[in-house]
This record gives C-alpha cells, sequence and structure tokens, in this order.
C-alpha cells in the first residue's frame, strides 16, 4: 500500500464529530492503533484534515506501522474508507477495460467473416490452412475478449479490472486475478494461430526456395516459443491457486519472477511479429506493378507494424505494474493493449482477402486498370482463338482437353489437333490482383 494512502486513513480520523466516530468503529483495531502512534509525529492540529494530509512525516510513521501491524485485507478496508471520507475521487478504468476489445475484437470478427466469404460464397474456393489457423486464432482470442468485455455476467471488467484495489471485494479480486490466469493462456494461444496465419499465406503466395526455408523456420520458432510460453504461464505458481489466493498473504506458496518473464516474453514476441511483418517486404517491392497499387501493398502489409508499437506499449505497461500496489487498476492497461494487439494481428492477417471487398466499393482506389487489361486480353483470345480467321472449341474430357483449330489460309482449310495437360492451382480472384506476372517468375497474393 503506498504512504500516502494511510495518511488518508489517519488524516480523517483526527476530527471531533459523530461521523468520525462511526468510522472508528468500521475501522480495523490496528490502523486505530496506528493513528495513535503516528499522530504525535505531526505538528499539525488534529483537526486541521488538509495540513495532515500533506504531512509527509505523519504519513511515513503511520505507513511503516501499518506494514507491520496489519494485514493485507485491514489495509485495504482502511485505505479504501479513508480514501473515500477525504473525498479523493476513485480511479476506474473499466469502461477502457470493456471498450477496446469491444471495438476491436467486433472488427475482428468482422474481417475474418469477409475473408472467409471471399473464400467460399464468391470464388467458390476451399479453406487453406492459413484460413483454419486464422479461424482458431479468432476463436482463442474472443473467448479471452469474453472474459473481459461481459458487464452483464460476472467476468473480469464486472469484478473491478480497471478499479482501484482496495475498492474491490476481496472475493472478486481472487475472481480477477483468476479469469486473468486463464484470459493469459487464451492470449498465448492466438498469438501463435495468427502468426501461423501469416505464415502460412506466405508459403501459399511467394514460391522461392530461399523465401519458403525462412518461413519454415519462423514457422519452428513462433510454435516452439508458443509452447514453451504456455506451459510456463500454466506452471507460473505453485501450487497454481497460488496465483489468484496469494495477494492476501494467507496462502502459502511461491511463483517465478513473474515480472521478468513478462518482461523477457514481450521482447521476443515483438522479435518474432517484426520478422513476420518484415519478411514479406523485399518481395513486395520486387512486383512489376504501378506505383500508386505498389505503395497500397506495401501500406497493406505495413500496418501490421503497428502491432508492434502496441506491443511496445503493452511492454511499457508491464514495466510500470511491476512496481504498483494497485494491480488491478494498474494491470488495465496491460489487459487491453495486450487484447488490442491480438485483434490487430487477426485484422492484418485477413486484409490481403478483403481487398477484393475493398475493390468493389472503391474501384477506382483498390481497382487495378493493368490487371483488368490483362484478363480481357485473355478473354479475347479464348474467345477468338489463335489468329483473326481461327475458330476455338473446347470439348472437356476430365482434366486433359482436345482442342481443335480450324483456320483457313489461301483457302486451304488445315485442321490441327493438340492434347493440353491442364495443372490448376486454385487462387481466389483477389490473391491474384495484387501482383502482375514477372519475366520468368509469377507473384500474387
Amino acid at each position: 500500500m503506498k504512504p500516502q494512502h494511510v495518511l488518508f486513513l489517519f488524516t480523517f480520523l483526527v476530527g471531533a464529530s459523530v461521523g468520525q466516530n462511526s468510522l472508528l468503529d468500521q475501522l480495523p483495531r490496528c490502523a486505530v492503533q496506528c493513528f495513535n502512534q503516528a499522530i504525535s509525529t505531526s505538528s499539525c492540529s488534529p483537526s486541521d484534515i488538509a495540513c495532515l494530509c500533506g504531512d509527509t512525516q505523519f504519513m511515513h510513521a503511520a505507513a511503516a506501522c501499518e506494514a507491520v501491524d496489519c494485514t493485507v485485507k485491514e489495509t485495504l478496508t482502511s485505505t479504501n474508507a479513508t480514501l473515500a471520507a477525504c473525498g479523493v475521487p476513485p480511479n476506474d478504468a473499466s469502461t477502457t477495460v470493456m471498450a477496446i476489445p469491444a471495438a476491436f475484437g467486433s472488427l475482428a470478427i468482422l474481417m475474418v467473416v469477409l475473408r472467409i466469404a471471399d473464400r467460399l460464397w464468391d470464388n467458390k474456393i476451399t479453406l487453406s490452412w492459413e484460413d483454419y489457423f486464422v479461424v482458431i486464432a479468432t476463436v482463442w482470442d474472443e473467448n479471452k475478449t469474453l472474459l473481459l468485455w461481459s458487464s452483464n455476467v460476472n467476468l473480469v471488467a464486472a469484478l473491478g479490472m480497471g478499479k482501484d484495489f482496495w475498492a474491490v471485494k476481496f472475493d472478486h479480486i481472487n475472481k480477477v486475478f483468476q479469469l486473468l490466469y486463464v484470459a493469459e493462456i487464451f492470449y498465448m494461444a492466438a498469438e501463435v494461430f495468427v502468426q501461423l496465419s501469416l505464415l502460412a499465406f506466405y508459403l501459399r503466395v511467394f514460391g522461392t526456395r530461399e523465401f519458403q526455408g525462412a518461413v519454415f523456420v519462423l514457422m519452428g520458432v513462433a510454435i516452439c516459443f508458443g509452447i514453451a510460453n504456455t506451459f510456463t504461464m500454466v506452471s507460473q505458481c505453485t501450487p497454481v491457486p497460488f496465483f489468484w489466493q496469494g495477494w492476501a498473504g494467507e496462502t502459502k506458496g511461491k511463483c517465478i519472477n513473474i515480472n521478468l518473464f513478462s518482461w523477457i516474453r514481450a521482447g521476443v514476441e515483438i522479435a518474432i511479429d517484426v520478422a513476420i511483418l518484415s519478411l514479406p517486404i523485399p518481395m513486395l517491392l520486387k512486383l512489376q506493378m504501378r506505383w500508386k497499387k505498389k505503395i497500397q501493398v506495401v501500406m497493406m502489409f505495413s500496418v501490421g507494424f503497428v502491432i508492434t508499437l502496441v506491443s511496445v506499449l503493452r511492454l511499457r505497461s508491464l514495466i510500470q505494474f511491476s512496481k504498483t500496489t494497485n494491480p488491478t487498476h494498474d494491470n488495465a492497461p496491460a489487459v487491453y493493449w495486450s487484447v488490442l494487439e491480438c485483434d490487430m494481428f487477426i485484422i492484418c492477417a485477413c486484409m490481403p482477402s478483403t481487398r477484393k471487398f475493398l475493390t468493389r466499393i472503391w474501384p477506382t482506389c483498390f481497382g487495378s486498370t493493368v490487371n483488368q487489361g490483362y484478363y480481357d486480353r485473355a478473354k479475347q483470345v479464348n474467345r477468338e482463338g489463335l489468329g483473326p480467321n481461327a475458330q476455338y472449341r473446347r470439348q472437356p474430357s476430365g482434366e486433359q482437353h482436345h482442342q481443335q483449330y480450324n483456320a483457313s489460309s489461301k483457302g486451304t482449310v488445315i485442321l490441327k489437333s493438340i492434347d493440353v495437360d491442364v495443372y490448376r492451382t486454385e487462387r481466389s480472384e483477389s490473391d491474384v490482383e495484387l501482383g502482375e506476372p514477372r519475366s520468368g517468375q509469377v507473384y500474387g497474393i
């Protein structure tokens, strides 16, 4: 407990009113005894509350006494009562804790729905591994979000996350920490699967051996780091319930240095995220397309670097949290930055697949006249055949077709039969639109 909070406790007790006597009856006995010991160190009049609130010597004396003679619960009880009596406004970030998961969680779900719709309902293309990974990541992420967002049931925000530690009911504190324990596991699972989704997307789009080798290495790093993180989170305290019960000092147990573990984990996560998001940038810069469209593509992938900024803010909040005595309030930024980080990653992973949707709404901004001309010429060749006087007929028979061309040249009729083996890899139009073919190699997203 911060020393100034103890000061507020004894400040209010020095007045001579019936209300003060009533408050004395509600305070723990240890708090009253500490007041009697500390008041002798103050030069303020016992009736001058404003003076006592600013008396540093009195504050330290009272804090030292309470730290020895009072339990954690007794200290929280006295702090809550006296802060209210001295007119100190309570801290409450619970609205932010609920608003950010609600807003960005909904946007992440919308992006996933548009992605799946683009794959199935329009292009008639079966789902790939990247789609399965992002759906699984969304399920884990939204389960975590429900723990923080719903205020209609006894979940984190309704129980007291974002509020002052001393203003939360004792049994609610246990539940808040217990739900945070579960949310940490959901967070790590969601992070791993969305990273795998992006990497699987890279494998499908970019075909060079060196690039795919780098992708497989990052996949292995992400999986191993995720598994190690999850096991560490599960077993960070012994026994496990000590994670949410140990704050009161009434149970025996031990935990790893959670602050140090959180800093190391956040640092490694930032490094992995930067590596994943930076990997395709050189390939994207090599695409042969108009400068306007190339900027759009690079900017679309660069949105992912916002995730890095959010991760840094999350790390900063963890450092601040390590120094706090008000965990339910000061841990709120770490909670909603973690939620935002995961939601932004899902949104970034879905952006290439939802580009087609944006093309329909703003074709002048997101469309490609180069690609359209390319496809129009291809359709014309398919309709007219090999030459201006050629007639083209297709007779499908499975994967092998017999194609015949009747061309007239100087009155002579030539009949030519060609066997064509067709090998097709299904790709959505939104995949193809982002890149034009290069000489000797085709890139597309």
